[in-house]
């Protein structure tokens, strides 16, 4: 083979080196005697000359794996001559034992050269390392063991990187492979060669007529290394046939069989194995493969100096044996595959499914509509899978009475629970008069099944949101109605109306109005009972059927559950936020009570639950609501006439200065002074008049009177600012003409626009919050103050508090409520007022009724306060005659 340009010129370098580092250390060298005595230095040179050239012709063969390496103990023939010989003797020792084993070999003339030249420029090395350390003198002293051992290590170093050089210039492999291949090995064989050298070295120093011994030790190391390694070796061998054994016998394809046998064989016999016809050649062993073709394994290109043993025959035997094993099974398992490829062909064709099934009820066949409606792998009866017991069933019985067994309406249930409805013939396989196994063929009706359900469940079901529609509703409570007249329990009627939903669905169109239908019926969905009933009744109302309530609290712990669940914000398309909530009436059945009679009293009682403001729920009581209708429509009639007869009044609560006590604003709260009733909370009437309309002339005519009265406060009190709050509610701040409102009211009342607070509740400020921010920029750019008011009882983030152009936040009162005792409330307090004083925004703490919790708040800096401690709502007059008392500070 040709040698590479850079191979080349690495040994013609190799060479030359050598040549110099000859020239260069004879002249350096000089005559000293060394310490060898007694027999002579000619004599001890010729010796150890004949040890070295024994070792270097018969390398120790170390096994390594998959590798054999030819190891040489020539390190401990260097450290015994360096240590007895002068540094010449030493030149002409190991030069001659070069010069020998090359005759010996008589490798190619580029392969002398190399070895020359790489061992000699090797042993130059270790004589220069020698002279350098070690003590001058006739006796061994430390630093001239430690000096052989250190020119032993050179010598190594050297050998190892020379020889990793040229092979991995010859392209053999990467120098890093060449030079750490088995390092471990062969660093390990140094440490023992130098070892044995110093003590052999000792010795002839100590006992001249000991040098007829030196051998002696490098034998014995040499047989012990040997033992050591052979051990290894069949080991690595054994653990290989194992592994070949396994591979060979999982490959099911004769030719991935015949590459496991040709590899394993090449890697446990370290030469080029190959699967051929004829027999071994010369310089070639194998063995013969049995099976269906005969075979030769045959190994070749096996190094000279392993000669083949009869352990490697009986391991290729071996190899041989396994290998006809697994091609007869592989050939065997060929051939069952190309008759079920066959029997596949004719099967595919079918539109039906077939499957066959023997006695053991295992599956031994199935064909492609079989594996896809009954979801079994495609290899499920190569496997030998056992039937599943739906499919077991009908074969076992036509094999147990060899008849044709038929259903045109059956379920097959497949391995992961899902179900298929299918039409089969099961007809048993008769040999020697026998049942011996069952043919199955099926087809599926799935989609006869749907089309039958789709009829069913369209005339019992909502379209929109898939529930049950009011047929079927009503049909379950009827069933419910009976078991209660047979004393089997009472249930409960939730009666749902979405609030606001007009403004949503109008505001944003049908579409996004099915968004929040759907998005609220799974929600409602998911706080159910699998045994509950949830149905879409139409529009924005749905019913909920529970059945077996004990007692009325458990169904008002789910109208609770439903309301919480409504409270997260739904995101609809348009990237708008939603948070919905509905008004809950509540009834329960009784013996005597129809479906009717139910659903009707749960209307009436989710229409009083409207009545006193949205996302309320309220229990229907026969006694109180019999007469919801006609009260309904007289109290509307009466609001009417006191929008424009002069009923309605508003008070005012004081806002106070937590540090000075003086009071620097005050909140408009609306009153009805009804004829009859008195005076009226807004928790009567406000509801009535979002669902009439009438909030919004009910809303200006408040918002008209604070400014009045605003005004005047604010002429009395110059120039102290005093400012005057109005709460805005849904439909009002919805309404896309409130600015131009506010704007003339502006200007009708004189009151200064930065004296006027308008107010929004937290829920409705997210409830849209690209509207919210328009809405407010335009209220903004009026000059009024802006305020969330009911912070932290929605779902918003604290983010929302930067987006909104507002100049004050009102905690919540259930959140003052608690302290100074709650630490959570506490820390969310604390958290709202330092945000608002960071982005510049005033915190206003509501509720506040006892000085703990006053004192508390001014703890941590909440700047305005307002509550029942500071006062109660009052009429404008009574509020314009404690402004006097409360304009200075607080002692």
């Amino acid at each position: 083979m040709a040698l590479p340009a850079r191979a080349k010129a690495l040994i013609a370098a190799t060479v030359l080196g050598a040549v110099a580092a000859v020239a260069l250390v004879a002249t350096e060298v000089d005559g000293g005697s060394g310490t060898a005595t007694g027999i002579g230095q000619g004599w001890l040179t010729l010796f150890l000359t004949l040890v070295l050239l024994g070792s270097l012709v018969k390398p120790l063969l170390v096994y390594h794996e998959s590798e054999s390496l030819g190891i040489h103990l020539d390190e401990a023939c260097l450290v015994m001559m360096l240590l007895v010989l002068p540094p010449g003797s030493v030149l002409l020792g190991f030069g001659a034992a070069i010069v020998g084993v090359e005759l010996y070999r008589r490798p190619p003339l580029s392969k002398v050269l190399f070895n020359a030249g790489q061992r000699t420029i090797s042993l130059v090395a270790a004589v220069e390392v020698f002279r350098l350390v070690a003590s001058p003198g006739l006796r061994i002293t430390v630093a001239d063991l430690l000096a052989a051992a250190l020119a032993a290590g050179a010598f190594f170093a050297t050998n190892t990187l020379l020889v990793g050089w040229v092979v991995a210039a010859v392209g053999q492999a990467r120098l890093r492979t060449a030079v750490f291949e088995a390092l471990g090995v062969r660093a390990l064989l140094l440490v023992g060669n130098v070892a044995m050298g110093l003590v052999a070295a000792m010795a002839m120093a100590a006992y001249p007529w000991a040098a007829v011994l030196a051998a002696l030790p490098l034998v014995i190391l040499r047989e012990v290394l040997a033992g050591h390694f052979r051990a290894r070796h069949d080991r690595y061998r054994l653990r290989g046939l194992f592994e070949a054994t396994s591979a060979a016998h999982q490959a099911l394809d004769p030719e991935k069989v015949r590459e496991t046998l040709e590899r394993s064989a090449s890697v446990l016999l370290r030469g080029r194995a190959v699967l051929r016809w004829s027999p071994p050649v010369d310089r070639e062993f194998g063995t013969e493969v049995a099976g269906p073709d005969p075979l030769w394994l045959v190994v070749s290109g096996r190094s000279r100096n392993e000669p083949l043993d009869d352990v490697d025959q009986s391991l290729l035997d071996a190899l041989g044996a396994v290998g006809s094993s697994a091609l007869s099974n592989a050939s065997v398992f060929e051939e069952r595959s190309r008759d079920r490829q066959r029997l596949l062909a004719i099967t595919s064709s079918l539109g039906e499914g077939v499957c066959a099934i023997d006695g053991d009820a295992t599956i031994t066949f199935a064909n492609p509509v079989a594996t896809e409606l009954l979801g079994l792998s495609a290899d499920a009866f190569e496997l030998g899978q056992p039937a599943p017991e739906w499919l077991a069933e009908p074969a076992t019985t036509c094999m147990r009475t060899a008849l044709t067994v038929r259903s045109d309406d059956a379920t097959f249930r497949r391995p992961d629970g899902s179900t298929v409805p299918v039409a089969y013939t099961a007809s048993p396989i008769i040999e020697h008069g026998e049942a011996v196994g069952a043919v199955i063929a099926f087809s599926d009706i799935s989609e006869r099944k749907r089309f039958e359900d789709r009829l069913t469940h369209q005339a019992f079901h909502d379209q929109l949101t898939g529930l049950p529609n009011r047929r079927l509703f009503l049909d379950r409570l009827s069933h419910a109605l009976r078991r209660s007249q047979r004393g089997e329990g009472s249930h409960a009627v939730l009666f749902l109306d979405v609030d606001r939903f007009k403004v949503t669905n109008d505001g944003l169109g049908h579409k996004a109005g099915d968004q929040l239908l759907v998005a609220i019926a799974e929600r409602i969905s998911a706080m159910l009972r699998p045994a509950d009933t949830l149905a879409r009744f139409g529009g924005d109302e749905f019913a909920i059927l529970v059945e077996d309530v004990r007692d009325e609290a458990e169904a008002t712990a789910l109208a609770e559950r439903v309301q919480s669940a409504l409270r997260r914000p739904i995101q609809l398309s348009g990237a708008h936020d939603v948070v919905a909530s509905v008004s809950i009436g509540i009834a329960l059945t009784a013996g005597r009570d129809s479906a009717d009679d139910i659903v009707h009293d749960a209307d009436v009682a989710m229409y009083q639950a409207k009545n006193g403001g949205a996302g309320r729920f309220v229990v229907f009581d026969v006694q109180a609501m019999g007469a919801r209708s006609a009260e309904r429509v007289r109290l509307e009639a009466e609001l009417r006439r006191a929008l424009h007869e002069g009923g309605i009044e508003v008070f005012y609560q004081p806002l106070a200065d937590t540090l000075t006590g003086a009071w620097v604003g005050a909140e408009a709260l609306v009153r009805w002074r009804h004829p009859e009733e008195g005076l009226l909370s807004p928790d009567r009437f406000i509801g009535l008049a979002e669902d009439t309309g009438l909030i919004l002339p009910l809303g200006r005519l408040v918002l008209e009177a604070a400014c009045r009265q605003g005004r005047v406060w604010a002429a009395e009190r110059s120039p102290a600012p005093f400012t005057v709050s109005v709460n805005l509610s849904a439909r009002q701040f919805r309404d896309p003409g409130l600015a131009e409102d506010v704007a003339s009211i502006l200007a009708i009342t004189g009151v200064p626009a930065s004296c006027l607070c308008l107010e929004i509740t937290e829920s409705v400020a997210v409830d849209d919050v690209e509207l919210t921010v328009a809405t407010l920029g335009r209220l903004k750019a009026l000059g009024v103050r802006l305020a969330i008011d009911d912070f932290g009882t929605g779902y918003s983030s604290l983010s929302y508090l930067k987006r909104f152009p507002v100049d004050v936040v009102k905690v919540d009162r259930t959140f003052v409520q608690a302290l100074p005792g709650s630490r959570v409330d506490g820390a969310i307090v604390s958290a709202v007022v330092d945000l608002a004083r960071a982005i510049g925004m005033v915190t206003v703490a509501e509720g506040v009724e006892t000085e703990e919790q006053r004192a508390h708040l001014e703890s941590i800096g909440c700047p305005l306060l307002q509550g029942y401690l500071l006062a109660r709502p009052m009429p404008a007059g009574e509020l314009t005659d404690r402004l006097a008392d409360r304009a200075a500070p607080r002692p």
